[in-house]
Protein backbone atom coordinates (compact mmCIF):
# COMPACT_ATOMS: atom_id res chain seq x y z
CA UNK A 1 0.00 0.00 0.00
CA UNK A 2 1.64 3.14 -0.83
CA UNK A 3 1.61 6.50 2.15
CA UNK A 4 -0.92 8.71 1.56
CA UNK A 5 1.65 11.24 2.87
CA UNK A 6 5.04 10.57 1.12
CA UNK A 7 4.34 8.07 -1.90
CA UNK A 8 6.59 5.62 -0.15
CA UNK A 9 5.26 2.16 -1.62
CA UNK A 10 5.96 -0.16 0.90
CA UNK A 11 4.29 0.52 3.98
CA UNK A 12 4.06 -1.92 7.31
CA UNK A 13 0.38 -3.02 8.82
CA UNK A 14 0.36 -2.22 12.60
CA UNK A 15 -3.10 -3.50 13.66
CA UNK A 16 -5.95 -5.01 11.57
CA UNK A 17 -9.60 -5.86 12.69
CA UNK A 18 -13.32 -6.12 10.91
CA UNK A 19 -14.82 -2.63 10.44
CA UNK A 20 -18.06 -2.25 12.88
CA UNK A 21 -20.02 -4.09 10.14
CA UNK A 22 -18.16 -6.74 9.32
CA UNK A 23 -18.18 -5.93 5.66
CA UNK A 24 -14.29 -4.58 5.71
CA UNK A 25 -11.17 -4.37 7.30
CA UNK A 26 -9.34 -1.50 8.67
CA UNK A 27 -5.93 -1.94 8.96
CA UNK A 28 -3.62 0.59 11.02
CA UNK A 29 -0.41 1.03 8.83
CA UNK A 30 2.81 2.87 9.27
CA UNK A 31 5.41 4.84 6.73
CA UNK A 32 9.11 3.69 7.18
CA UNK A 33 9.59 6.69 4.98
CA UNK A 34 8.35 9.25 6.92
CA UNK A 35 7.07 7.72 9.88
CA UNK A 36 3.36 8.75 9.64
CA UNK A 37 0.89 6.68 10.49
CA UNK A 38 -2.50 5.97 8.42
CA UNK A 39 -5.49 4.01 8.05
CA UNK A 40 -7.22 1.97 5.04
CA UNK A 41 -10.08 0.09 4.63
CA UNK A 42 -10.04 -3.53 2.43
CA UNK A 43 -13.46 -4.71 0.99
CA UNK A 44 -14.26 -7.85 -0.76
CA UNK A 45 -13.41 -7.62 -4.17
CA UNK A 46 -16.64 -8.51 -5.54
CA UNK A 47 -19.25 -6.97 -8.38
CA UNK A 48 -20.86 -4.85 -5.81
CA UNK A 49 -24.00 -3.27 -6.14
CA UNK A 50 -25.22 -1.01 -8.82
CA UNK A 51 -26.97 1.96 -8.50
CA UNK A 52 -29.05 3.39 -11.15
CA UNK A 53 -28.90 7.27 -11.30
CA UNK A 54 -31.60 9.65 -12.49
CA UNK A 55 -30.57 9.82 -15.98
CA UNK A 56 -30.31 6.29 -16.65
CA UNK A 57 -26.70 5.92 -16.00
CA UNK A 58 -25.20 2.63 -13.95
CA UNK A 59 -22.61 3.62 -11.51
CA UNK A 60 -21.07 1.07 -9.05
CA UNK A 61 -22.06 2.24 -5.54
CA UNK A 62 -19.40 4.47 -3.80
CA UNK A 63 -19.14 3.91 -0.05
CA UNK A 64 -17.11 7.76 0.02
CA UNK A 65 -19.77 9.20 -2.48
CA UNK A 66 -21.65 8.52 0.32
CA UNK A 67 -20.14 9.45 2.97
CA UNK A 68 -19.49 12.56 1.44
CA UNK A 69 -22.75 13.81 1.18
CA UNK A 70 -23.17 13.28 4.62
CA UNK A 71 -20.67 15.27 5.36
CA UNK A 72 -22.22 17.98 3.58
CA UNK A 73 -25.07 17.38 5.16
CA UNK A 74 -23.72 17.27 9.00
CA UNK A 75 -21.13 20.08 8.53
CA UNK A 76 -20.82 22.43 11.91
CA UNK A 77 -23.66 20.51 13.65
CA UNK A 78 -22.29 18.29 16.69
CA UNK A 79 -22.10 14.72 14.48
CA UNK A 80 -18.88 13.05 14.76
CA UNK A 81 -16.93 10.83 11.69
CA UNK A 82 -17.20 7.95 14.01
CA UNK A 83 -21.29 8.37 13.72
CA UNK A 84 -20.90 9.15 10.20
CA UNK A 85 -18.89 6.15 9.17
CA UNK A 86 -21.30 3.96 11.15
CA UNK A 87 -23.90 5.35 9.56
CA UNK A 88 -22.69 4.31 6.40
CA UNK A 89 -21.71 1.21 7.17
CA UNK A 90 -25.31 0.54 7.97
CA UNK A 91 -26.29 1.77 4.72
CA UNK A 92 -23.58 -0.25 2.64
CA UNK A 93 -24.72 -3.52 4.41
CA UNK A 94 -28.22 -2.67 3.64
CA UNK A 95 -27.93 -2.19 -0.18
CA UNK A 96 -25.76 -5.41 -0.04
CA UNK A 97 -28.83 -7.50 1.69
CA UNK A 98 -30.80 -6.00 -0.73
CA UNK A 99 -32.21 -8.75 -3.01
CA UNK A 100 -31.90 -6.60 -6.22
CA UNK A 101 -28.08 -6.10 -7.66
CA UNK A 102 -29.51 -2.59 -9.34
CA UNK A 103 -30.51 -0.13 -6.67
CA UNK A 104 -32.49 3.19 -7.67
CA UNK A 105 -30.34 6.42 -6.42
CA UNK A 106 -33.62 7.85 -5.03
CA UNK A 107 -33.94 4.50 -3.22
CA UNK A 108 -30.66 4.85 -1.47
CA UNK A 109 -31.61 8.56 -0.79
CA UNK A 110 -34.59 8.19 0.47
CA UNK A 111 -33.15 5.50 2.88
CA UNK A 112 -30.00 8.00 3.96
CA UNK A 113 -32.49 10.63 4.85
CA UNK A 114 -34.84 8.62 6.95
CA UNK A 115 -31.85 7.88 8.71
CA UNK A 116 -30.71 11.48 9.23
CA UNK A 117 -34.16 12.32 10.83
CA UNK A 118 -33.48 10.15 13.46
CA UNK A 119 -29.88 11.42 14.06
CA UNK A 120 -30.34 15.68 13.78
CA UNK A 121 -33.31 17.26 11.79
CA UNK A 122 -31.19 19.96 10.06
CA UNK A 123 -28.90 17.24 8.92
CA UNK A 124 -31.86 15.77 7.45
CA UNK A 125 -33.16 19.10 5.90
CA UNK A 126 -30.02 19.99 3.96
CA UNK A 127 -29.81 16.39 2.79
CA UNK A 128 -33.13 16.17 1.60
CA UNK A 129 -33.23 19.91 0.23
CA UNK A 130 -30.27 18.35 -2.53
CA UNK A 131 -31.58 14.06 -2.83
CA UNK A 132 -35.37 16.03 -3.96
CA UNK A 133 -33.66 19.29 -5.76
CA UNK A 134 -35.91 21.44 -3.39
CA UNK A 135 -35.28 24.91 -4.77
CA UNK A 136 -37.66 27.14 -3.71
CA UNK A 137 -39.08 28.22 -0.37
CA UNK A 138 -42.44 26.70 -0.72
CA UNK A 139 -41.43 23.42 -1.06
CA UNK A 140 -38.81 24.09 1.78
CA UNK A 141 -41.79 24.67 4.02
CA UNK A 142 -43.88 21.59 2.88
CA UNK A 143 -40.93 19.38 3.87
CA UNK A 144 -39.89 20.67 7.12
CA UNK A 145 -44.14 20.27 8.01
CA UNK A 146 -44.37 17.09 6.95
CA UNK A 147 -41.26 15.89 7.75
CA UNK A 148 -41.77 17.20 11.42
CA UNK A 149 -45.41 16.78 12.04
CA UNK A 150 -47.03 15.31 15.43
CA UNK A 151 -43.36 15.77 16.95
Amino acid sequence: MKCVYCGQTRTQVIDSRPGREGNHIRRRRSCPGCGRRFTTFEQPGEKGPVVVKRDGRLEPFNRDKMLAALRKACAKLPISETRLDRLVGQMESRIQRHQYRRLRSETIGDWVAAALKELHPVAYIRYTMVHRHIEDLETLRELVSEGFEGE
